[in-house]
Formats: structure tokens, C-alpha cells, sequence
């Protein structure tokens, strides 16, 4: 595919592992286990199964309770053994994740542009109120969209049309930039522009469709839209 920048009027930008570096929590796993990298990724990898089986069956749960049960099964998987108290200080991690270098001044470039942006995540809206402050671009989006709003979660087709709907524009008129795969696929089979934020500098998974555009950075994104 190939991205088309005067086919955007709008954009969307997810937020975990695209704002903020969602495997930070292995800080918080480093005094429990020898391999915290391995850890934080079964849990980010359960997390985001249970969100997606939820959308499949039509069955929502909040990402926090998600990310519980996602956390004590990575846990167990590991044979890490904490307390309760513990494994809560690890959860509440999630409110406290890196935030990836590019993002202030990348998205400063975009709204200097006259573009608005929006961001479309699995996140419950408490948990976004937390992301925006302590990412500081809460004075850069035009809205915080929350799978809550809509009932489903990532990849349904219904979370990305509420989006728009929220936004008022049109799905073909919306670039979504996100580093997860399965959320390209989303948008695009919803009919938005899909970026790739490959954060891991890592390769396109060729199955199902390419994305428009693949970056490291919102600066790239900032150049492709000549902002």
C-alpha cells in the first residue's frame, strides 16, 4: 500500500507501546525474577489475547481487570511467587510507562500543522486520564477514545468507527498510527490509512495487509505529512 498524505484529515495514535514503552514494567518485575524482559512480554502478550478473544465473542471486560489476570498468568507461567500487595505494586506499573523520546515534540509538529489527533485505545478511560498527564500531551489531543466508550476492544471494526464518529471524519479521511499489528489491521480493514510505529525495529508480519506506512518516530510521520 502507499500512504497518501492528502488523504488526511485526522489522526488517531494509539497508546500503549506507541506513546509509552509498555515492557517498562520489568522494572517492577527485576526484584522478583532473573528474567524480567521475558515475564513483562507473556503479560503484554496475554493482555492484549484476552482483549482480542473479547472482541472475537463479544464479551467486554475493562483492560484493568485484563491486565490482572494477564499479569498473575504470567506469573505463574514463570513461577514467580509474590504476595498479593506485591503483585498489585506490580500492576499499578502500567500508570508509570517510559514514554518514548519522539512523542511531545512529534506530536507539537502534527497540531503546528493543523492537524488533530485523537487517541484510540484499549485502555480504560481512568487509566488514559493517567497516560495523558504523565505523557504530557494532554494538552495535544483533541479527544481520548476509550474501548469502554464503544463496548469492544481492538480489533473490532465498531471501536474504530466510534472513533471516527467521535472525531466527525470520515474513515477514509483518518490515518491511524499504532505499533501493534493486529490494531493495523483494524483500521485498515475498518478503511483508515494504517502506520506501523515499529518501536522494536523489527519486520512486518506478511499476513493479511501492509500497512501504509511504516516509522520509528512521530517525526517521521511529522515528514511524510509535511509537517
Amino acid at each position: 500500500m502507499t500512504f497518501e498524505p492528502d488523504r488526511v484529515d485526522t489522526v488517531l495514535v494509539d497508546s500503549y507501546s506507541t506513546l509509552v514503552d509498555e515492557l517498562s514494567t520489568r522494572r517492577a518485575l527485576e526484584k522478583h525474577t532473573d528474567n524480567p524482559e521475558a515475564v513483562a512480554r507473556i503479560w503484554d502478550l496475554r493482555g492484549s489475547l484476552y482483549g482480542i478473544t473479547s472482541a472475537l465473542l463479544d464479551d467486554f471486560k475493562p483492560t484493568r481487570d485484563r491486565y490482572r489476570v494477564s499479569l498473575e498468568y504470567a506469573l505463574q507461567t514463570a513461577g514467580v511467587e509474590v504476595s498479593a500487595a506485591e503483585r498489585e505494586a506490580i500492576l499499578d506499573t502500567v500508570d508509570d510507562l517510559d514514554v518514548y523520546d519522539d512523542v511531545r515534540e512529534g506530536l507539537e509538529r502534527l497540531i503546528d500543522d493543523g492537524y488533530e489527533i485523537y487517541m484510540l485505545s484499549n485502555g480504560d478511560p481512568e487509566m488514559l486520564d493517567e497516560l495523558v498527564v504523565h505523557a504530557d500531551v494532554d494538552d495535544l489531543l483533541s479527544d481520548t477514545i476509550s474501548a469502554a466508550d464503544a463496548g469492544v476492544c481492538k480489533p473490532g471494526r465498531e471501536l474504530y468507527r466510534h472513533a471516527a464518529h467521535r472525531a466527525g471524519t470520515a474513515v477514509s479521511r483518518i490515518v491511524h498510527v499504532t505499533a501493534s499489528w493486529y490494531d493495523v489491521q483494524g483500521a485498515l480493514y475498518t478503511g483508515m490509512q494504517g502506520v506501523w510505529m515499529n518501536r522494536a525495529g523489527t519486520e512486518w508480519e506478511e499476513i493479511l495487509r501492509d500497512p501504509h506506512l511504516e516509522i520509528e518516530t512521530f517525526h517521521e510521520l511529522a515528514d511524510e505529512l509535511g509537517a
